[in-house]
């Protein structure tokens, strides 16, 4: 039974019950704020990391950052209202306990691992992409599409010049049309074929400028395909015999093979054999996180990670998970609130 003096307080409680009931309701018309606050947070990071968002404060351009290189993070709402972006670093573990801080900058240090390997694979397709485009953009300029870019106003002077021109890419991963009766080759991987497609060069200047007689198949091959204006560039095939291909040229596919044995069969001639999908590119992982941890990586969106049970585990940066940490954090307006009830009814 609760005995109430005169003054209608609670025996054994000091000040006002109404008061106190009054400050429970501030804090948790506080902690809904907070709760608005981290949604749009949240909301912001991802318009952030898409390009649909500008980041104006300190703690988007942290957060966006994060997310686009692929660095986990977590974020909090304090009692004021602003938000606070915590880095997952090894330099600084104190997100975890002491127990977990040895595992989780293992895990750390893992996922830098992954981090690499995920942009090799992502750089390998993007340039896979960017030559694939490139030979849709060669299909449009046959049919009397106007050139827009260097790389095809140089592939329309080169082809209607009747000699070999490939499609290749700079040192940044720029389009550019390779004039290959004045080139070295030094995109060519193999030194043999290096050398071989060099020598083959000379003599194809001479056929064309009429200082040589066409002997071989290749010779006739190009001459003809100057002769009706097509496409054309010279290649080293498997036997290292010179060929003559078109960059709209794409590698056989068979039917008996494994697939994985014939990992980029279906790819055109011009892709390098140093971007082709590999068996391997599939492999890079050693743990379940980290095929998760990449897939964040990949779509870009914000993540971080956490150790449950003793394993890694790797979850959403959103309000979700951010919420979730409020509510574990004893110093959250939630814990204040329940503590504050415990109070009163104490």
């Amino acid at each position: 039974m609760i005995l109430a003096g005169s003054s209608g307080k609670k025996a054994g409680t000091g000040g006002d019950p109404a008061q106190k009931i009054q400050q429970i309701l501030d804090s948790a018309k506080l902690d809904a704020n907070r709760q608005q606050i981290m949604s749009a947070a949240s909301l912001r990071i991802r318009g952030i990391a898409q390009g649909l968002v500008e980041p104006k404060e300190i703690w988007e351009k942290t957060a966006g950052f994060l997310t686009l290189t692929g660095q986990p993070f977590t974020y909090s709402v304090d009692q004021s209202g602003q938000v606070e972006v915590q880095p997952q670093s090894t330099d600084d573990l104190s997100f975890v306990t002491p127990g977990q801080r040895t595992f989780m900058r293992k895990a750390l240090e893992r996922l830098d691992e992954v981090r690499i390997a995920v942009d090799t694979v992502n750089t390998k397709a993007n340039l896979r992409n960017e030559l694939s485009g490139a030979v849709s953009r060669i299909k449009e300029l046959q049919q009397f599409s106007p050139p827009q870019e260097q790389w095809e106003r140089d592939y329309n002077l080169y082809r209607k010049l009747g000699q070999p021109v490939m499609i290749g890419l700079t040192a940044g991963g720029e389009l550019k049309a390779i004039d290959q009766l004045n080139s070295n080759f030094d995109y060519v991987e193999d030194p043999t074929k290096r050398e071989i497609l060099q020598n083959a060069s000379r003599d194809l200047k001479n056929i064309l400028s009429g200082a040589k007689s066409a002997t071989e198949n290749w010779h006739y091959a190009a001459l003809g395909n100057k002769v009706e204006g097509d496409d054309y560039y010279l290649d080293v095939d498997q036997n290292n015999e010179v060929v003559v291909r078109r960059n709209t040229d794409r590698r056989s596919v068979s039917t008996t093979q494994p697939a994985y044995q014939q990992s980029g069969a279906a790819d055109y001639h011009i892709i390098p054999e140093f971007l082709k999908a590999t068996r391997e590119d599939q492999n890079i992982f050693k743990a379940d996180w980290e095929r998760q941890a990449a897939e964040h990586i990949q779509n870009k969106t914000p993540f971080h990670l956490e150790i449950v049970g003793g394993f890694v585990t790797v979850r959403a940066t959103d309000y979700t998970s951010a919420r979730r940490q409020d509510l574990l954090d004893f110093t959250s307006g939630r814990t204040k609130v329940a503590q504050a009830t415990i109070n009163l009814l104490t």
